[in-house]
């Protein structure tokens, strides 16, 4: 039986970015399709459409946000973008260039949170996000789908398919 997932997806208006931004809606769409650019953006709508609390500091170590469960302890987030390149998984600590990660590293860093928060930029203004229990993300590294190096969009958008019962809602940001 397939896990059932809700992909939140909402449209931004290129026109009223290019405005605030003082560029052309060509340049916005250009620089937010950049995961490097978006994922400082995405934290903070994950807040409003997730209710979790992003850290303040752009440098906690293992997480990009949280949602204080009271006596239960913490829920933490991380936060991943992805356009045309590969979506990595490890800390952003052993990611870029002269960096690497080893399986254990990867394995640690699913381990340190309880949900990536997957951001789909390849249709710039449209955003895709998917909530993903890391369960599901060491379940497909036993299965040897899941490396350090990542994986493509194509087997995101074909993992996601074969795994989950997906419902798309339409949400204002």
């Amino acid at each position: 039986m397939a896990q059932r997932l809700t992909i939140l997806e909402t449209t931004l208006s290129a026109e009223t970015l290019a405005e605030a931004l003082r560029l052309t809606p060509d340049q916005v769409i250009a620089k937010f399709k950049d995961p490097r650019i978006t994922s400082w953006f995405a934290e903070l709508w994950g807040e409003k459409l997730f209710g979790y609390r992003a850290h303040a500091s752009a440098n906690h170590p293992g997480s990009d946000a949280t949602i204080a469960l009271g006596e239960i302890g913490r829920f933490e987030i991380a936060v991943r973008c992805f356009n045309t390149g590969t979506i990595k998984f490890q800390k952003s600590k052993f990611i870029g260039s002269g960096r690497s990660a080893s399986a254990e590293d990867l394995i640690a860093s699913i381990e340190d949170v309880e949900v990536y928060l997957i951001v789909d930029l390849r249709r710039f203004p449209t955003l895709r996000f998917y909530p993903l229990d890391t369960k599901a993300l060491l379940r497909l590294i036993r299965e040897g789908r899941l490396t350090t190096s990542g994986i493509s969009p194509a087997r995101f958008d074909a993992w996601i398919a074969e795994r989950f019962e997906t419902e798309a809602r339409f949400i204002d940001l």
